[in-house]
This record gives C-alpha cells, structure tokens and sequence, in this order.
C-alpha cells in the first residue's frame, strides 16, 4: 500500500514501514520537487500552477520514472509512506501519488490509500 505524510507525523507512527522522504538532502533526488522552484513559489514569484507545471516536467524525466515505477512495485506488496514538508494531500506529494497512479496502476498492482494520519 502506498500512503503520504508530512514530517510532522511523529515516527513511531510509521511502524515498520519503508518510508521515503521527498524532501532535499535525503536522496530522491529524482522526484523531490527543485529547490529554486519550492523558493520561488513561497516568494510568490510563481504562482501554484506554474510550480506544477515545472514539477509535472521533472516528473516526466526517465529518472523520475524509474523511481516511480520501483517504489510502485514495493508498493505492491508492503507498506510505503512518501514524507513531505507539506501538510496539504494537493501540493506535490499528491501531485507525485497521482502520476504514480495514473502511470503504474494498470502495470503494477498497488493500491494508494491516503494520507496517513
């Protein structure tokens, strides 16, 4: 099953789950959203449709991918949370989940349940 958190979720609530931080400095490079673009939208110089659009382009590198289409198949068959800085299920971590879904739920069988609380 593949779940999504913030940070702020304290660990002892993850159990035993593989968890994957999708923040900078803890690796995932391939689908953390880019540093400048996070900055530029909290400054207000992008608007949350243009750091989306930027996000859903890097999401569509054969890096991303080959991250999305790994940890899909873990999701297959154990618990996987995805740790965001971010507290809303509409920021990227759902943007992430969503391509995810829309890209591997057809080829590999895992099941997204939500915001794990």
């Amino acid at each position: 099953m593949l779940y999504t958190c913030s940070t702020d979720v304290p660990k002892k609530t993850l159990g035993k789950m593989k968890h994957y931080y999708i923040t900078h400095g803890h690796g995932n490079d391939e689908v953390v959203p880019d540093k400048r673009d996070l900055d530029l939208y909290k400054k207000g110089v992008i608007t949350a449709k243009g750091f989306a659009i930027n996000y859903e382009v890097k999401l569509r590198s054969r890096e991303a991918y080959d991250w999305m289409e790994r940890v899909s198949r873990e999701a297959s068959h154990e618990d996987i949370v995805l740790i965001g800085e971010e507290e809303t299920e509409k920021g990227y971590l759902g943007m992430l989940v969503e391509m995810m879904v829309s890209m591997f739920a057809g080829k590999i069988k895992f099941q997204y349940l939500g915001k794990l609380q």
